[in-house]
């Protein structure tokens, strides 16, 4: 998997894992401690994984663009990363 896949896949999971956090606080505890620091954690991977599928190189257009969606970006990211990395695999680019 070219580097560029693999620092998006492993990005957008950790960005999907913050979110999950911050919404599994709202019912269970609410601590602010949890909110004050993992919400800027979570703006900062959301803003890492749409600059990174931005201005990286041989991406699809989908890719790009979906990494941008609120809250669901990091999901949508990991789909197409896992795309493309089979997509560069068949077309022998992956090397």
């Amino acid at each position: 998997m070219r580097p560029l896949l693999r620092a998006l896949e492993i990005l957008s999971v950790l960005e999907l894992l913050s979110v999950l956090v911050l919404f599994g606080n709202l019912p269970l505890t609410r601590a602010d401690g949890i909110e004050g620091a993992l919400g800027p954690i979570h703006g900062a991977l959301y803003l890492t994984v749409a600059v990174t599928a931005m201005f990286g190189r041989g991406l699809l257009l989908r890719t790009r663009l979906l990494a941008l969606v609120p809250l669901l970006g990091g999901v949508f990211t990991l789909i197409n990363v896992r795309g493309e990395a089979h997509r560069t695999v068949e077309n022998g680019e992956g090397r």
